[in-house]
């Protein structure tokens, strides 16, 4: 396969078929049926990059991975294979698990802004994280999802608390996505609570459903992202939005901690200095994040 693009031997596997098997050229109907089977074979195989990307950590059974990404295992097998040969995805001997790859991080390379924006909001994590003694997590917002982008722990350990650089979150399953959620418009909100509703019934089925409703409930009371052991037993979790120059929401901050460290008493001290953090964190996406010097707007 030539180059490092997403080979076109990956997005044919990504319905289960081979590249021979795609329509030829012929009456006026085929190149459309092909473009709509390409644009979904894509779609799957970018929504498994995303899927694997989401444990760098801890890596992928093919199983588990088959499962999240909503493949059947024969067809994922074939697609982290490709994956893996060019680069995308890694294993290392005598492990079952799947990893990203190196290009992956290659292609970030490609964004130097973010990576500068890391760096200014490293002090901003530090500084909150060591005033309140809990793990502060800087997520950007990702389509309908957060991302974890940066987080520093601090002195805080708490076993239950999963979250990494990396993991991936529908927005209603994050006290940082409700609190994104908060400041779209109605029309907008719904429409992503209903598409999280339904990714989480088919991956998890609908136990959660009542804790994620309340986790809602509780933020909207709140007035930002908020969750007392909704989720997670014995873990208290805030998050503010962050916004972007035309005060879009495209970030979040969240503190996460014990229920007895972020106690009810302490949570309006927190805010505050959550709030402070999330000033200078939007002064610093101001400064990194801009379009190239030929693009205007900024």
């Amino acid at each position: 396969m030539g180059g490092r693009d997403i080979p076109a031997a990956i997005a044919t596997t990504a319905m289960g078929i081979d590249a021979a098997a795609l329509p030829s050229d012929g009456p006026a109907h085929e190149p459309k049926s092909r473009t709509v089977l390409g644009t979904r074979c894509v779609e799957r195989t970018l929504w498994l990059l995303k899927t694997l990307s989401t444990r760098g950590e801890f890596g992928w059974r093919l199983s588990d991975l088959a499962e999240q990404a909503g493949l059947d295992r024969a067809t994922c097998h074939r697609m982290l294979t490709c994956l893996v040969k060019e680069g995308y995805a890694h294993r290392f001997p005598q492990d079952v698990k799947y990893y990203p790859g190196q290009v992956l991080f290659e292609m970030g390379l490609a964004l130097p802004e973010y990576a500068h924006f890391r760096e200014l909001t490293a002090p901003r994590l530090e500084q909150v994280a060591a005033s309140t003694g809990c793990i502060a997590s800087l997520s950007l917002r990702s389509g309908n999802d957060t991302v974890c982008i940066a987080q520093n722990r601090s002195r805080a350990d708490l076993a239950g608390m999963l979250i990494r650089v990396g993991s991936r979150r529908p927005l209603f399953a994050a006290v940082a996505g409700l609190a994104i959620l908060q400041l779209l418009a109605p029309d907008e909100r719904s429409r992503i609570i209903e598409e999280n509703t339904q990714r989480e019934v088919r991956s998890r089925g609908s136990s959660r459903l009542k804790d994620l409703a309340r986790m809602r409930e509780r933020s909207a009371a709140a007035g930002f992202g908020y969750t007392v052991s909704d989720l997670a037993p014995g873990i208290t979790a805030m998050g503010v939005a962050i916004r972007d120059a035309h005060g879009r929401p495209f970030a979040g901050l969240t503190l996460t901690g014990s229920n007895a460290t972020l106690h009810e008493n302490a949570i309006a001290g927190h805010h505050e200095q959550m709030l402070d953090a999330v000033a200078a964190i939007e002064a610093d996406a101001r400064q990194s994040l801009r379009p190239p010097a030929h693009v205007g707007g900024y």
